[in-house]
């Protein structure tokens, strides 16, 4: 606490005392070697204070920037992990319903394909019993006709 007492006293004084070179070089009055170097050192020193404090707060920025960008780094990968397990999720859920859905029209086409076959069956089945029915009257019609050259 005395320390800084002391620093701001000394500079109150330093400021002071660049104020009044100022005044003197203001009037026209040409300043010593000395006090010329004095007031380039102050000036160099406010600036080189002023760089400093720009500084800081630029790596305090850039600190708050970074801290920024990790967290969103993380936020984005949690959420791009979040997203590819939700659509292996979703793929092996579908692949499951896409493999149900094609064993299902797989047995409804077979079953229809047998029903086919079945009707296509009965059709030969009354078609074989017509030709069987045909086959018969032809060969009543044959022996009828046979009957009847032997009667004449």
């Amino acid at each position: 606490m005395a320390d800084d007492i002391v620093y701001r006293t000394l500079g109150e004084l330093l400021s002071n005392y660049v104020k009044t070179l100022l005044e003197k070089s203001g009037q026209g009055k040409r300043l010593s070697e000395q006090e010329y170097l004095i007031l380039m050192n102050y000036y160099n020193s406010k600036n080189m204070d002023y760089v400093f404090t720009e500084l800081r707060n630029i790596r305090n920025e850039l600190r708050g920037i970074m801290e920024i960008i990790d967290r969103k780094s993380k936020e984005a990968m949690d959420y791009a992990d979040k997203s590819r397990k939700e659509a292996m999720e979703y793929a092996e859920k579908n692949k499951k319903e896409i493999i149900d859905y094609v064993d299902k029209t797989k047995k409804e086409m077979l079953d229809y394909v047998d029903k086919r076959f079945e009707s296509v069956d009965k059709r030969f089945e009354a078609i074989d019993k017509r030709f069987d029915d045909l086959n018969k009257r032809i060969d009543d019609l044959r022996e009828l006709i046979l009957m009847l050259a032997k009667k004449t």
